[in-house]
């Protein structure tokens, strides 16, 4: 297998790679034989389809089949390189050969920079000892029993935290608000919605009429107010002061469960020890991965602390990318950004996304280089171990995963990562596995 290489940059290698003509002629051989084995095929037997058939029948998924085997042992046979070490592949192109000739592929990999291995033994992150206070588990029990809340119908007037049934119209200089903007929604009216009484959260519409609500019965009518400032969602309610008229259909009442027989049945523990007991190793538990990611991200940043170089920009790209749609929900959640703000914030976002994927692809970078030059890998039962947590994080299934190669070669560098990292932490020398 020829290969040619080419320095784009001190990250950035052009390889082409030549698969002879015998080495493609017998993976193509290997190919159909699979699919011969494996096909279903009315009239025949399995296995005992005729080839032409088969390719007949199969031809493009044979075809995408060899590609695939071709591109990757290709990839396998630049990984062997030892000029540098491949971050990530970039990008991939395979010539169409004709039949019987040698394939050409032409890869753009990210390799690793050359630089100092920092001296990450001297790194010493002690683990933070946690304590569970009984003032914790009463907060926790308090959230527990105010998730377990019912809303009762009730004929008293709404207090605040109620939640009160009513319907309402708005006007806007003397004209009905759904007349000035049609796309206004809950801003001009509501033919029946459900507001908490007094609400100061984010999310009220209007909270005019959450105050507005407050002391009223079901079937009373009330007035309510809401300026709108300069920066108001709907254009046209700018600098308005919309007019509400309100009728309240029904009012409910926050009940919050007292913790007896009934309810620590409900959610299965014997009694009220038992229940606290429970809160107490939940708390315990979350509050030692806290800290154990807090430690982690400690390490990493002593790790990198002064290094400057080169990064794989495809890399730095990709984890920009994914960080900016995270800082970007991150925003609109906390309330710090309006959605007809986002293209004024765009370019501080990507800033933001770019500066943090920056230290996180140094990290890596190093993390890679340490568990180079120690051996680190994965066993089998390991790797098999990394792609079940990928599946259940992202509710994809194992099997599907498990033929993605592209994907798979991501969850075993990230594995391998997290093992070195435990190394830095550790600062023992690891064991000689078995390669998965």
């Amino acid at each position: 297998m020829d290969i040619k290489i080419q320095v784009t940059n001190p990250t950035r290698r052009s390889v082409t790679v030549t698969i002879p003509a015998a080495t493609v002629a017998a993976s193509e051989k290997e190919v159909v034989k699979g699919f011969t084995r494996e096909a279903a095929l009315p009239g025949f037997r399995p296995g005992k389809a005729p080839e032409a058939i088969v390719r007949q029948k199969y031809g493009k998924n044979i075809a995408d089949e060899i590609s695939q085997r071709l591109l990757a042992q290709g990839y396998e046979r630049i990984k062997e390189e030892k000029s540098f070490t491949v971050y990530t592949l970039a990008d991939v192109q395979k010539d169409e050969a004709a039949q019987g000739a040698d394939v050409v592929i032409r890869y753009e990999v990210d390799v690793l920079p050359e630089f100092k291995t920092p001296d990450w033994k001297s790194i010493k992150i002690a683990k933070e000892a946690v304590t569970v206070t009984d003032a914790d588990i009463e907060e926790n029990l308090q959230k527990l029993l105010q998730q377990r809340a019912r809303f009762e119908k009730t004929e008293a007037a709404a207090a605040k935290g109620d939640y009160v049934r009513l319907s309402y119209t708005g006007t806007v200089d003397g004209k009905a608000v759904k007349e000035v903007d049609a796309e206004a929604g809950p801003l001009g009216s509501s033919e029946s919605t459900w507001e908490e009484a007094g609400s100061e959260s984010e999310i009220v519409a209007v909270p005019a009429i959450a105050k507005a609500i407050i002391g009223l019965k079901a079937g009373d009518t009330a007035k309510a107010e809401q300026a709108y400032g300069a920066d108001a969602t709907r254009e046209a309610l700018r600098g308005k002061t919309v007019k509400y008229e309100l009728s309240v259909a029904e009012v409910r009442r926050k009940e919050i469960p007292t913790v007896d027989e009934a309810f620590c049945k409900s959610v299965g523990v014997k009694d009220e020890a038992d229940l606290r007991d429970q809160l107490r190793k939940g708390l315990t538990g979350t509050k030692e991965q806290a800290a154990e990611t807090a430690r982690r991200e400690k390490a990493l940043d002593a790790l990198i602390a002064g290094l400057d170089l080169p990064l794989p920009q495809s890399a730095v790209d990709s984890v920009a990318n994914g960080l900016f749609n995270e800082y970007l929900q991150l925003r609109l959640r906390n309330g710090t950004l309006k959605p007809d703000q986002f293209e004024a914030q765009r370019e501080e976002i990507i800033t933001e996304s770019r500066k943090a994927a920056e230290t996180k692809v140094r990290a890596q970078v190093v993390l890679v280089r340490i568990a180079e030059e120690n051996g680190i890998d994965l066993t089998r039962e390991e790797f098999t171990q990394a792609i079940l947590r990928e599946a259940y994080r992202t509710n994809v299934q194992p099997e599907k995963l498990a033929k993605d190669r592209n994907q798979l070669q991501v969850i075993r560098r990230d594995a391998v990562l997290n093992k070195a990292l435990d190394l830095v932490l550790d600062g023992k020398a690891p064991e000689a596995v078995e390669k998965a």
